[in-house]
């Protein structure tokens, strides 16, 4: 029953790390576009993302409290370290939305170096959590 509940529970937090991921790559991405768009168009583009813009923590913070609650440490750090991850690229992006033209694009590639590192971490969640339940499947139908 425990393993079970582990999976369902480390199933959830890492579907929510990897939608908040994909959410973040997309504004990221639309970001990436606006350089080499004119400032009007840019203008347009960055307030319509900024208007969409949405926490990460509101959807993870109860998935990360579920893990911590189901353990075991190695994937409690990792899961940890996705938030963290996700929370800094999140805060990169949103950096580079609000940045004014002359510094958008260092911003974006700061968004890129970020997006590198959450998805490593999101990864190394995988791994923990698939080590944890003792399935290969797992870690297979979520990266």
């Amino acid at each position: 029953m425990v393993r079970s509940s582990r999976k369902v529970i480390y199933g959830s937090y890492a579907d929510e790390c990897s939608a908040t991921l994909d959410r973040f790559r997309q504004a990221y991405i639309e970001v990436a576009l606006t350089v080499d768009m004119s400032e009007r168009e840019a203008a347009d583009s960055l307030s319509d993302l900024l208007a969409s813009w949405r926490d990460p923590a509101e959807n993870l913070d109860p998935l990360e409290s579920a893990v911590r609650a189901e353990g075991p440490d190695s994937v409690v750090e990792s899961a940890l370290a996705a938030s963290r991850a996700l929370t800094r690229f999140g805060s990169v992006v949103l950096a580079a939305i609000e940045a004014k033209p002359a510094a958008r694009e260092r911003r974006v590639q700061l968004a890129k170096d970020a997006y590198g590192e959450t998805y490593k971490c999101y990864i190394e969640f995988l791994y923990d959590a698939a080590e944890c339940l003792g399935e290969e499947d797992f870690l297979r139908t979520r990266s």
